[in-house]
């Protein structure tokens, strides 16, 4: 299953998936910006989101090793989201056989941290759309 709906809204690019850590990058547009011309906070959650779920997940809905879905999510804004383009950068904290802890930090183009995320995940049930190879979690 392709990133569709709002994913593909967001336009994430994903520039590592790897079974614990994830970078995710996405391009700020007029419409996702707040009156001071900086990426409104939603969308930084929803970036945050993301990256946090590809390093639980192992990847993205194509190449995820396990399925994943949000328990809690918690984020700090430490900056303005100024710039063209964010970077979020997530780490598993804790794999489990049930949850996962997970970190994101959150950069401009510039370099500057905007923000930082963590976040609880559960393993869920393997459901009818997900790809066919992916086999139901252990334990």
């Amino acid at each position: 299953m392709p990133d569709d709906g709002f994913r593909k809204w967001l336009g994430v690019e994903y520039t590592v998936m790897e079974d614990g850590h994830a970078i995710v990058h996405m391009n700020v547009r007029p419409e996702m910006q707040n009156l001071r011309n900086m990426c409104q906070g939603g969308i930084v959650a929803s970036l945050i989101d993301v990256a946090m779920a590809t390093a639980a997940a192992g990847g993205n809905y194509d190449t995820r090793l396990r399925p994943m879905a949000t328990l809690e999510l918690k984020v700090n804004y430490l900056s303005g989201a100024t710039g063209d383009r964010l970077e979020a950068v997530a780490d598993v904290l804790k794999l489990g056989s049930r949850t996962a802890v997970v970190r994101c930090d959150v950069r401009t183009d510039e370099g500057d941290i905007c923000a930082t995320g963590l976040g609880t995940f559960m393993t869920r049930r393997v459901h009818a759309t997900d790809p066919g190879e992916m086999t139901p979690p252990k334990g």
